[in-house]
């Protein structure tokens, strides 16, 4: 089957810009994922099987105007999200594919109304171009734009460039320390942006080892949005006001 296009037309990133918010809440911690080191069992701890936990911090995270989420699609967090609709109405969701079965992601993502879906890193980042382009088309089959997720960003988007096909939003890890990179964050952003797809910068606090302030005065103006796990209403509190302030001024 010949692949889907874009669901915006190629070279149009400006569009997805538009449509799209500059802070994303983070959903990392709730699964606590590998990044976080001795803090990831505490968070699991905290968070699996306790929708109610991760709810608050949703909530807080639109109270402070963040309008979007990058949504790991595991039942716990699903749940709370589902809840988080019904109770606060629209949130945009940005969220990934193949972190369980491909099409069952899909099915949970689209059943949320979701925006995108993003290819997880581990498929983008071995996968080949067929598989890649088959994944993306089943998000544009959902009505949704395709994107994808990587964990080593120079060596994954050498290999994006040589497949040549289309990608509506890349979303990297990207910090000022080059922390969970495979290069330094000017070499991988002048890569990323050859693309010309929309950049959302992920672990750009790398896992708590940087100042909020100082991290995020670097990434917020070097990519289209940024998406920000936090573990608690008040890490929310602290790290949201920042962000958005930043975006304000930017």
């Amino acid at each position: 089957m010949k692949p889907l296009k874009s669901v915006v037309a190629v070279g149009q990133a400006r569009e997805i810009r538009a449509r799209l918010p500059r802070i994303l809440l983070g959903t990392s911690p709730f699964i606590g994922a590998g990044q976080f080191g001795p803090r990831a069992f505490a968070y699991l701890q905290r968070f699996y099987d306790r929708p109610e936990e991760i709810l608050r911090i949703i909530e807080k995270a639109l109270e402070l105007g963040v309008s979007g989420i990058q949504l790991l699609p595991y039942a716990h967090v699903v749940a709370a999200v589902k809840v988080a609709q019904r109770k606060l109405g629209d949130l945009t969701i940005i969220g990934t594919i193949g972190v369980g079965d491909i099409q069952a992601d899909v099915e949970t993502l689209a059943e949320l109304g979701s925006t995108a879906m993003l290819v997880h890193g581990e498929i983008t980042d071995a996968t080949s171009r067929e598989e890649l382009e088959s994944t993306l088309d089943k998000a544009r089959q959902a009505g949704c734009l395709a994107g994808v997720a990587m964990h080593r960003p120079l060596r994954s988007l050498k290999r994006l460039k040589e497949f040549g096909i289309d990608i509506d939003i890349v979303m990297l890890p990207f910090n000022k320390r080059g922390i969970f990179m495979d290069g330094k964050p000017d070499d991988v952003l002048k890569s990323a942006r050859e693309l010309d797809s929309f950049l959302i910068g992920k672990k750009v606090l790398a896992a708590g080892a940087l100042d909020p302030q100082e991290a995020l005065s670097f990434a917020i103006p070097r990519l289209d949005c940024v998406t920000i796990g936090v573990a608690s209403v008040e890490e929310a509190e602290k790290t949201f006001s920042i962000a958005l302030k930043l975006t304000e001024e930017g």
